[in-house]
């Protein structure tokens, strides 16, 4: 099967969600026009990075944006993952994902498991794994730091995941001693290393959507996203990457057939079910 994904790497306006929400729409109407099928966004794309002083200003409490991403949805005929959204439940906040098609339905919905250090000051983590069927075959969820846990992969390509999107919001770690000591692009080496071992390790195509600019981080320090937005799988490694601290939406077109390819080579899922 084919389908064309676009990936936008999106330079956030923090604090200022309106504003992110207009651009956003943008990204989604030219999306729609040049045919895409489905559309992903960053993480925490609508507010950037929110600190504990700053969540019940703007969490949302009442699905308002999850309700205007259906709305949109529907609008422009396209499936959307709605990036991540900070949400307010009465058990805590949580960082959420969900992929809504173009009928406006929900899909899936994935709360962040692995939750950054700073994070957890706030945010608490989900606990169930999300893979739900689509017209495109069936597609996981998970949200930035989830990508450093091989683990999280493996229960996803058991439950039939073929495809993975991954929202981010992954900074340089500008502050960080260890890398300013040892290798300051430590941070884009890694994501770039795990997008493409994760793709052929579980036989998957990774959909991965990273911000770029300066933004104040969960220690209320400035840090920079670094980008590194792309699309990987087995055997073909990166078929398309965004330009490095370029704000961008591109458009890849993708064949799922590549997996067969892929399986008959490796034999990975078939060894993944007769031995775990």
């Amino acid at each position: 099967m084919k389908l064309r994904i676009a990936v936008v790497q999106f330079e956030i306006k923090q604090f200022s969600p309106n504003k992110n929400l207009k651009k956003a729409e943008n990204f989604i109407k030219k999306a729609s026009k040049e045919k895409a099928d489905i559309i992903v966004f960053p993480e925490d794309f609508l507010t950037g990075g929110i600190t504990k002083k700053e969540i019940d200003t703007y969490a949302d409490s009442n699905k308002k944006y999850r309700t205007l991403f259906q709305e949109l949805a529907r609008k422009y005929k396209i499936d959307l993952v709605a990036g991540s959204i900070l949400e307010k439940e009465w058990k805590g906040f949580y960082n959420v994902c969900y992929y809504i098609n173009s009928a406006g339905k929900i899909k899936g919905k994935y709360k962040k498991i692995n939750l950054w250090w700073t994070e957890r000051e706030h945010i608490s983590p989900g606990n169930e794994i999300c893979v739900f069927n689509t017209r495109y075959g069936k597609i996981g969820l998970i949200i930035c730091w989830d990508l450093m846990f091989p683990e999280i992969f493996r229960r996803r390509i058991k439950k039939g995941a073929r495809i993975i999107f991954c929202p981010s919001l992954w900074y340089k770690g500008i502050n960080f001693k260890p890398y300013q000591k040892l290798n300051p692009n430590a941070e884009k080496e890694h994501v770039n290393t795990l997008c493409k071992t994760r793709a052929v390790e579980n036989n998957i195509f990774l959909i991965y959507a990273n911000a770029i600019g300066m933004l104040k981080n969960s220690k209320e320090k400035f840090d920079e996203a670094i980008g590194q937005s792309q699309i990987t799988a087995p055997i073909k490694g990166v078929l398309k990457k965004a330009k490095d601290k370029t704000e961008m939406m591109f458009i890849q077109e993708i064949n799922t057939d590549i997996l067969k390819d892929a399986e008959r080579a490796y034999g990975i899922r078939k060894d993944l079910k007769n031995r775990f």
